[in-house]
This record gives structure tokens, sequence and C-alpha cells, in this order.
């Protein structure tokens, strides 16, 4: 029962949707705080172990497996974890990231898949121990904000218990307050309907303060750095397919004169004018063992 109510509390994503943000994820991350990830990683030798949760389609291991292998780590072993048998399988089938290692060895990347509810500290237990240790690397991306409190407590407690600690990268949480350039009536609105209806399903717009709190407060050295989507003509697929989510809740809401078909009619002006650009709040968040 506790894994069929964690379903319900993790969003599914629809792998296009997925395939569409890549880009700008990969380019939204923090490059400082991967490079202070970098730095505290293990010296090269046996294969570098790297949990990836809330793995989804791959898109993590497809943007970090060559910064890996460039500070030495040619050899990798993925733990890609997932509620998301479907996106698992996409994330196997793919193709392998290309790169090498300073001293010219190639990146070889194996991987495994495997079927996680978060809410199960159990299992979240055994997937941070591949082979029976503790990962190298623990990464994450995009999930923070649909965890419940309740669950990012159970992520929190099994980090804490990792005998030795990893490092700990937590991309692009949604921090909220979106806006769009140039603005006009009705943003705010959306903005408010948007950020609370997350907040409804999850920890939302607050996710990062909130697990950066409990890491903090587990003895974890918290780093932070804004991730910002900044979306535009040259990202028009995506601002598009992101738009059409971000006025959602408030079409279902009628938070409007007129109801929903005011918000359709609010959508297709705002996407009629000449250079839309948005700016979508994200943070990354690198937890390290404290010295």
């Amino acid at each position: 029962m506790a894994e069929q109510h964690e379903e319900r509390e993790l969003e599914r994503f629809d792998a296009d949707w997925l395939a569409l943000r890549e880009p700008v994820d990969h380019a939204s991350r923090s490059a400082r705080l991967e490079e202070l990830l970098l730095r505290r990683l293990p010296a090269p030798g046996a294969p570098l172990r790297v949990v990836d949760l809330g793995a989804g389609a791959g898109s993590t291991l497809r943007h970090l497996a060559p910064r890996l292998a460039a500070a030495g780590h040619a050899r990798q072993e993925w733990t890609l974890a997932d509620h998301d048998e479907v996106l698992l399988r996409r994330a196997l089938a793919g193709p392998r990231p290309g790169g090498t290692t300073g001293a010219g060895e190639r990146l070889r990347v194996d991987a495994v898949a495997v079927r996680l509810d978060l809410g199960d500290p159990a299992a979240l237990a055994g997937v941070l121990r591949p082979a029976g240790r503790p990962a190298d690397v623990v990464v994450a991306s995009a999930l923070l904000d649909v965890l419940t409190p309740a669950t990012a407590a159970v992520l929190a407690g099994a980090l804490g218990a990792l005998d030795p600690r990893p490092p700990v990268l937590l991309a692009l949480t949604v921090t909220g307050g979106a806006r769009l350039d140039p603005p006009a009536g009705g943003d705010d609105v959306v903005a408010a309907a948007f950020d609370a209806d997350q907040r409804r399903h999850g920890l939302g717009p607050d996710a990062t303060d909130h697990v950066a709190g409990l890491l903090a407060a587990g003895g974890w050295e918290v780093h932070r750095e804004p991730s910002p989507w900044r979306l535009g003509p040259a990202t028009r697929p995506l601002l598009e397919a992101w738009l059409d989510g971000w006025v959602a809740p408030a079409r279902a809401g009628g938070a409007g004169p007129g109801g929903a078909r005011d918000w359709d009619e609010w959508r297709r002006r705002r996407l009629a004018l000449p250079g839309l650009r948005a700016h979508v709040g994200h943070e990354d968040l690198l937890a390290l063992p404290s010295s």
C-alpha cells in the first residue's frame, strides 16, 4: 500500500516532455557546483559507483558521465532508480555517452535499472549501496519538488546513514515565481496558481529550502546555486509546452473573468508576442560530507 501511495505522490512524466527539456536542463545546471563535486570524488581506480535517484530516461547520466570521465573516471557503474519502469527501459535502451579522460582513456558506462519507491526506507537504503557498498556519488535531477515532506525525510535519513558519506548533487529543483518578458496582465495570477498547485502535490517551490534544512541539520555541508531555465525563440517548442503546463492550474480553477476560455485566449496572446521569453526558476543543491 505504501508503494501505491507513493506513486500517486510522484508525478509521472511524459517521455516526450523529458526529451524536450533535456538540452535546456543540461545548459542550466550549475557549473560551479559540478566543479565542487568533481573535487570531492575518490581517486580514479576502481569503477565509480553513481546512484541516480528519479533517473527517468537517463538525462543526468548523459550529462554527467562525460564530466566524470574528464575528471579521470573512465569506468563508471550507474544505478538508475525510478518508480517508472517505462522511462527506465528508455534509459537503458538509449545510447551511452562518449568521453575520455585526460590520459585518453575512453569512457565506459555500465548501467542497471531499479524500480524504486522513494518512500520505502529499506529499498532506498539498498539502492544507495550498490553491491553492498555506499555509492561514490548520489545524484538526482528535477526530483525534490515532487517529494512530500515525509519522503524528503526518508531521503535525508537514508543519505545520512551512509558510511562513508558520498557527495550528493540534487539539481534543477523548481523555485517558483516564473515570469514572462514582456510582462502582461494575468501573469501574476498564473504564477500564483501554478506554485499553489505544486505545493498541493508535493514540496513544490519550497523543496530546496526544506531539503537543505534537513541535510544541514544532519551535518552535511550544503551549497546552493541558481540554475534557471531561460526560454526564448531558440527554445520555442519547450517554451510553448512549458506555458501549457504553467497556465493549466489557473485554467482549471477558472481564476479570472470568464473562466477557462479567458486563459486559453491569454495563452494565445502571450505566444503571439514577438520575442516572448520566460525565466523559470530552478536551483541546484550540492551536499558534501563535512570535512
